[in-house]
């Protein structure tokens, strides 16, 4: 992989997103042009200390056990606090999960990955960069970007697209734990008819994050 600074290829999604507005909407992070929107959770792992053992959960199961609407909006900030002590991720089940993302926005997909930097993460993406590639390459660039961390991934691409433009993937919150993608008619279908991925359609206009209150 060949780590570029000039940016200009990927400079079209920050010119067309809502960057006027609050980052916690859809709009201000992927650009309003696509017939669909999906919010898209990392792997969430409940551990229960009483029997030692861990399970896959999934965010609308923890707003559930704590009493709480799974709104739109809804996040890691928005779980009750007496649940966050028994959560935790897991790079093994996050590989998993972009390996279905991979499949389903196809793994010979010429793409460009780009970054805004980041602070703790190897020195060549530090600052603003792009990658041209195929999308089979993504797991390979997420270990490279998670080198200097241990057990979960905490760094990803802020934005994958395809050269025609025709879907975008990503995020600016980092360790957010999650992701949002505007596709086309083909793409939400697979989406909603799988399994392994937890996703939640929403609008431009939706707030997707929960923000954590000040102190």
């Amino acid at each position: 992989m060949t780590i570029n600074k000039n940016i200009q290829p990927a400079m079209w999604v920050h010119q067309s997103r809502d960057t006027q507005g609050d980052m916690d909407c859809v709009k201000s992070i992927i650009p309003e042009q696509y017939d669909f929107y999906f919010k898209i959770f990392l792997p969430i792992i409940f551990e229960n200390e009483e029997t030692g053992q861990s399970r896959k959960v999934t965010y609308e199961q923890l707003a559930a056990l704590g009493k709480v609407h799974f709104e739109d909006f809804f996040s890691e900030q928005s779980i009750p606090k007496f649940i966050t002590p028994f959560i935790t991720s897991s790079a093994v089940e996050d590989y998993k999960m972009l390996a279905k993302m991979i499949s389903i926005l196809g793994m010979e997909t010429p793409v460009i990955f780009h970054g805004v930097g980041e602070e703790n993460i190897p020195e060549p993406f530090a600052d603003l960069w792009i990658i041209e590639g195929k999308m089979a390459e993504l797991l390979e660039l997420v270990s490279a970007l998670n080198k200097n961390t241990k057990i979960e991934l905490v760094h990803f691409p802020n934005y994958i697209f395809p050269l025609d433009k025709s879907w975008c993937f990503g995020n600016l919150i980092p360790k957010s734990g999650l992701f949002l993608l505007g596709c086309n008619a083909t793409i939400a279908e697979e989406l909603r008819h799988q399994q392994e991925i937890e996703a939640v359609e929403l609008s431009p206009e939706a707030l997707y994050f929960e923000f954590p209150s000040p102190v």
